[in-house]
């Protein structure tokens, strides 16, 4: 297969496909076997392996924002077959209480997303944040609410 070129429209598709949920959207960007490593200490936390794994991480995150987890790509950084991505990631949970920024409640964090491209599909991939925003990002996953109470039951 002809190398193809990584450009910031290339790597916002892979992002839309793969918050599409759709298998065969994805498909078309993340490679079979792709890695993503999702940082933290909370259930979700570590390697994904495989396009199925990935969906399931991303599905979960959707649904723990009840639908509505924005990414806002700042800048796309590409050099060969590899690109990095500044974002701004926000989230509410369902059920916050209206006006609420408590961590628990509300991620809003910024962070960076590297990429590895192979025959114009991502194969590997780590995510991390910046400052507060890897502890906002755990506290958020939390099964615990601000209360200490547990939010699942």
């Amino acid at each position: 297969m002809a190398e193809i070129e990584i450009t910031p429209e290339l790597v916002e598709n892979a992002y839309v496909a793969l918050v599409s949920l759709d298998r065969a959207e994805a498909a078309k960007y993340w490679s079979e076997d792709v890695r993503f490593s999702v940082p933290g200490r909370h259930a979700q936390a570590g390697w994904h392996n495989g396009l199925d794994e990935l969906l399931a991480f991303r599905r979960a995150l959707t649904e723990a924002a009840g639908g509505n987890f924005e990414v806002e790509m700042v800048t796309s950084m590409i050099s060969g077959n590899e690109c990095m991505d500044v974002v701004k990631v926000r989230a509410v949970r369902p059920g916050a209480p209206e006006g609420s920024t408590s961590p628990y409640d509300v991620l809003d964090a910024l962070g960076v997303q590297v990429f590895r491209w192979e025959n114009g599909l991502i194969v590997e991939g780590r995510a991390g944040f910046f400052g507060d925003g890897a502890t906002n990002y755990d506290q958020w996953w939390s099964p615990l609410g601000a209360d200490g109470e547990r939010r699942y039951r």
